[in-house]
């Protein structure tokens, strides 16, 4: 129904972007680790240097979200540990946008500028993507994760990444092994 890629800022000199977000095709991703749906990898200690989206604070969700997305939304010492180098923030009012093919956009995250939209497509049989763009221009939504878990370990190492290589200037050595891990594809 959608494209797919993704759709993220610069890596500094690992990886380029014209504006504020890039396109960037599926082949040229780094692969992710396997992913369990604990949130485990996700490092909770919070740098006063960088920004965050910030404490989802609702607590009454409504039916028919992803467990995954449930059990992360639940838990505030997750939804505070994700950083975001556009200071995006997470929409708690979560409107459902019901779509003529009969599955449902739900968005859960904003870009500061509304550059971008992060949605949960949701399928009537259960199961969901992760989609982005503007749902006022379904032509421009593009299909950036199979579910919410990797969406949010790639949009969390991103970000990271960003602000130690961009905003910190940390060297290859000092950055955590997940981060040089997710970069080195950009290296080989």
């Amino acid at each position: 129904m959608f494209n797919d890629g993704w759709m993220g800022t610069d890596l500094g000199p690992y990886r380029a972007c014209e504006g504020t977000y890039g396109f960037y095709p599926p082949s040229s991703m780094p692969a992710l680790p396997p992913l369990d749906g604990t949130f485990s990898w996700l490092d909770t200690g919070i740098d006063p240097d960088i920004e965050y989206v910030g404490v989802f604070s609702r607590s009454d969700l409504p039916a028919g979200l992803p467990p995954s997305f449930v059990d992360f939304v639940r838990k505030p010492a997750l939804t505070a540990a994700i950083p975001s180098c556009t200071a995006c923030w997470w929409e708690e009012a979560l409107p459902f946008l019901p779509l003529e093919d009969g599955t449902t956009l739900v968005r859960f995250l904003n870009d500061q500028q509304g550059c971008l939209f992060w949605y949960l497509h949701l399928f009537p049989d259960g199961t969901h993507r992760i989609v982005c763009g503007d749902a006022e221009d379904p032509d421009s939504l593009i299909e950036v994760a199979p579910e919410f878990e990797q969406f949010l370990y790639r949009y969390w190492v991103e970000n990271l990444a960003w602000f130690l290589i961009v905003d910190f200037d940390e060297p290859w050595d000092d950055l955590p092994p997940h981060v040089r891990s997710y970069l080195s594809h950009y290296s080989e």
